[in-house]
């Protein structure tokens, strides 16, 4: 009959689990430092941007109070009970919507493509009723999705 004799070198318990500790820390160092070597080429803007409405020009202005400059391709969303009028920054320098889009540039704009401090962006509501109607603006950075402002200018129904 053959004899198993057991071998007293095997790796302890406590051993074991400190080994496992330090592999699992190692890889999680390893994933932080392959993570955090990708840059973002686009950040988020600084900006500070004002809503209201003007009822007796029937305009809703929204007007760059400071920060950075915004790019073309910024979209502005307004919704009016239900009905959402879009544009791009582009589109409004462009005179893409004249009737519904202006921008009052500063005078001597300095950057003649693109959204500056003290420049209004209006958008003309004649025609629409807007008594007792939701009214919203939205601006959002396309280029890193991101929502610049997003402000509720008058409650009511969304119909």
């Amino acid at each position: 009959m053959i004899k198993m004799v057991r071998s007293k070198l095997a790796v302890s318990e406590v051993l074991g689990v400190v080994l496992l500790l330090g592999i699992t820390i190692s890889l999680f160092v390893v994933l932080n430092l392959f993570v955090s070597s990708f840059s973002s080429n686009h950040s988020v803007p600084l900006v500070s941007l004002i809503g209201t409405i003007d009822k007796k020009n029937k305009v809703i202005n929204i007007e760059n109070n400071g920060g950075e400059s915004l790019e073309g391709t910024t979209k502005i969303l307004i919704t009016i009970g239900t009905t959402t009028n879009q544009s791009t920054i582009s589109e409004i320098l462009n005179h893409t919507h004249p009737t519904l889009w202006q921008l009052h540039v500063m005078n001597p704009d300095k950057n003649p493509d693109k959204w500056d401090f003290g420049e209004t962006v209006q958008f003309n509501f004649t025609g629409i009723n807007i008594t007792g109607k939701y009214i919203q603006i939205t601006v959002v950075d396309p280029n890193i999705n991101t929502i610049l402002l997003s402000v509720v200018l008058q409650q009511g129904s969304s119909e």
